[in-house]
């Protein structure tokens, strides 16, 4: 009787006998339940999520790569490649099936590059299926270091970049795990906004196809009320972000020096009412300013500080440069 759920189980399941033998053991020899087990009892896929940034050519990208390490099997390859550096934005730490969905709508972005994506998924995929270094196919949750430095060697020979840069992230699951499917959360429910820009209902934006940075305002005693900001007003921002792509684009924006950052003129492109302050404190003023077409920055500051800022009057000719007229140079 047990040699025939062993039999039945293996073919209905694909599992070798000791597997079969395994978890009808777990189940009570129960051979539904058994079913269910087989896909959780051994963490055979290995997921590779990761960043690509080229600075010589200001391109920006994500890679996906899902292995079977039982079976040698490269489940998938997934690439975008980009101009928009928001394509950055999304955490390494997101389970697959969402980091995947978030790669396939910065596809839909504009500065997305769908040829050179397409080079990509194919360049690894074939690098993967034709001999790759063993460490690809290792189940142990450590190891991205050794194969992050493999796949970079192939993305730099791909795209002709010797200062390319990849971070991966390693996760390892079960079967079970990767065929679950999960609905994100918040799916179809209204989110708040506030003056055409989104935000959370705890205060901070809603990233969305935006990369949001966390910004500082440069104070200056004779200059303009932050409550009488408007959009439009040119202020000096100051990029405080920590993380790397912030860094990153803090030098691009001309944000950081050798002596450390500097301010940036941004134009303000929203101004809000902070939540409510605690009694006694000053009311504060959330400033969205926007550095691109994908890059913003959020800054809070109080109403009542002074900023330095300068407001462009309607119909002012446009002989002198905005970036002069802000600094006081005048070449």
């Amino acid at each position: 009787m047990i040699p025939d759920k062993i039999s039945l189980l293996m073919e209905e399941t694909g599992c070798d006998q000791g597997e079969a033998e395994l978890a009808l053991e777990m189940c009570g020899y129960v051979v539904e339940e058994a079913v269910k087990a087989i896909p959780r009892l051994h963490k055979n896929i290995v997921v590779f999520k990761g960043r690509i940034v080229q600075p010589e050519q200001n391109l920006f990208g994500l890679l996906l790569v899902i292995l079977n390490v039982k079976s040698r099997a490269v489940l998938r390859t997934r690439a975008v490649l980009s101009y928009n550096p928001a394509v950055c934005a999304v955490s390494l730490e997101k389970d697959w099936f969402e980091f995947e969905k978030y790669l396939y709508g910065c596809r839909l972005w504009e500065g997305s590059l769908p040829t050179e994506s397409l080079e990509i998924e194919q360049a690894v995929a074939g690098h993967l299926r034709s001999g790759a270094e063993a460490g690809l196919f290792d189940a142990q949750p450590s190891g991205a270091d050794r194969v992050q430095a493999e796949l970079a060697g192939v993305l730099k020979q791909l795209l002709r970049s010797g200062r390319l840069e990849l971070r991966l992230k390693k996760d390892v699951l079960d079967l079970g795990q990767y065929h679950s499917l999960r609905a994100p959360s918040g799916i179809g429910e209204r989110q708040p906004s506030r003056g055409g820009v989104p935000w959370r209902a705890d205060g901070g934006p809603q990233p969305d196809e935006l990369l949001v940075l966390k910004v500082t305002l440069e104070s200056d005693p004779a200059g303009m009320p932050a409550a009488e900001l408007r959009a439009g007003d040119l202020v000096a921002a100051t990029i405080t972000d920590t993380r790397d792509i912030a860094k990153y684009l803090a030098k691009f924006f001309g944000g950081h020096s050798d002596q450390g950052p500097v301010p940036v003129p941004a134009p303000v492109e929203a101004i809000e009412a902070a939540p409510a302050p605690a009694a006694g404190e000053p009311q504060a003023l959330l400033v969205r300013v926007r550095f691109s077409a994908g890059v913003c920055g959020d800054a809070e500051v109080a109403s009542q500080a002074r900023l330095r800022a300068v407001r462009k009057a309607p119909g002012m000719p446009e002989k002198i440069s905005w970036w002069q007229r802000f600094f006081g140079t005048n070449k």
